[in-house]
């Protein structure tokens, strides 16, 4: 079997519901649950609906335009 070690996977975004404990891994925020349907807030969204000046088009972020930073430690994770 040969890996290709070069190869760049994808970062991925895990959350985990707290309705239903589901596990949710996307390489985008998710909107919703996939298990039960229960809403998620975006990452930073006091300072996504707070900001006025036009720079934010989308509330979900791409995992690759997230950083350490914007993450809750012990609630979010890029793998």
């Amino acid at each position: 079997m040969n890996i290709d070690l070069d190869r760049k996977l994808p970062k991925m975004l895990i959350r985990k519901c707290h309705k239903c404990d589901q596990i949710v891994e996307a390489p985008k925020e998710q909107e919703a649950c996939l298990c039960c349907g229960k809403s998620f807030l975006p990452l930073n969204y006091f300072e996504k609906i707070h900001d006025h000046s036009g720079k934010i088009a989308e509330l979900y972020a791409d995992s690759t335009e997230i950083d350490e930073g914007d993450l809750v430690k012990g609630i979010f994770a890029i793998w």
